[in-house]
C-alpha cells in the first residue's frame, strides 16, 4: 500500500561534519533558540539503494542534476535477519526541494548470500503501481548503508533536524552477497535541517545558528565511491 507523498515537498539543509564529535553537535541543536527537543527514540536506519547497471543515479548526483529520483528500500533496526516493516521509497529531488513517495512491502529476510532474485520476489508480492514497477525493471541493488539516527523537532513544530552517525556502507552485487566489502566513517556526522516548502519566509536565526558548512554530501555517492575505492 502506498503511503503517498510524505509531508509534501520540503527544503533540506545538510551539514557533513567531521571536525566535531556527535555529542557536541547535539549540544548545538539543544542550544538553538528554536528549542529543539527529541521527537522520536533514536534508531538504526538501513537502506538498500538501487541504480541502473551504468550507475545513472550516481552520475546524475555527481553532475548536480536539479530534477532526479533516488530509489531505495528502507527498514529500521538490525541490518541482517527478519525485516518486518520494509518500505520502498522514491526520494524526489526537484531543484531546492525534495519529497518522498513510499510503498509498504511484505516482511522478508536478509541474510548473507542474498541475491537480487529474492528482492524481485518481494516486489512481485507488493501492491505497487505500474509506474513503480517500471522503474524497478531498470535498476538493481548497488549499495547498502546504515547509520544511527536521532530526531529533533522545534517547539513550534515547523523545523526538524536529524543527526546521523556511525555510518557504514556495503557494496551489493546480483548474487551471493556476503557483505565483506565494507567501509565505515567513524569521524563523520550528518546533520540535516528540514522545513516545509510552504514556509515562505524561513527563520534565518535558525538557518545561520550552526557553525558548520552546508554541503551537498550524498550518502549514496560517498558510500559507493568508498566501497569501490
Amino acid at each position: 500500500m502506498s503511503d503517498g507523498l510524505e509531508n509534501g515537498f520540503r527544503f533540506e539543509r545538510k551539514y557533513h561534519v567531521t571536525e566535531v564529535h556527535t555529542p557536541e553537535i547535539e549540544d548545538w541543536v539543544r542550544r538553538c533558540s528554536a528549542m529543539f527537543s527529541e521527537a522520536y527514540a533514536p534508531r538504526w536506519v538501513n537502506n538498500i539503494y538501487f541504480d541502473t547497471p551504468d550507475l545513472s543515479a550516481y552520475f546524475q548526483n555527481i553532475n548536480g542534476l536539479a530534477d532526479r529520483t533516488k530509489l531505495r528500500l528502507r527498514w529500521y533496526g538490525n541490518l541482517l535477519g527478519s525485516i518486518s516493516k520494509p518500505v520502498l521509497e522514491f526520494k524526489l529531488k526537484r531543484g531546492m526541494v525534495g519529497a518522498k513517495e513510499s510503498f509498504r512491502l511484505k516482511p522478508f529476510t536478509l541474510n548473507r548470500g542474498f541475491n537480487t532474485g529474492e528482492l524481485q520476489t518481494v516486489f512481485g508480492e507488493a501492491d505497487l503501481p505500474a509506474k513503480a514497477r517500471l522503474e524497478l525493471s531498470h535498476v538493481e541493488p548497488s549499495l547498502i548503508n546504515r547509520y544511527h539516527r536521532k530526531y529533533f523537532v522545534s517547539a513550534d513544530g515547523h523545523y526538524r533536524i536529524t543527526i546521523d552517525s556511525g555510518l557504514e556502507f556495503y557494496r551489493v552485487h546480483r548474487y551471493d552477497n556476503q557483505f565483506l566489502s565494507r567501509i565505515t566513517l567513524p569521524e563523520s556526522t550528518v546533520l540535516e535541517l528540514k522545513y516545509a516548502g510552504a514556509i515562505g519566509d524561513p527563520d534565518y536565526r535558525i538557518m545561520n545558528f550552526f557553525p558548520f558548512r552546508v554541503t551537498r554530501m550524498s550518502k549514496y555517492v560517498t558510500g559507493l565511491e568508498g566501497v569501490e575505492g
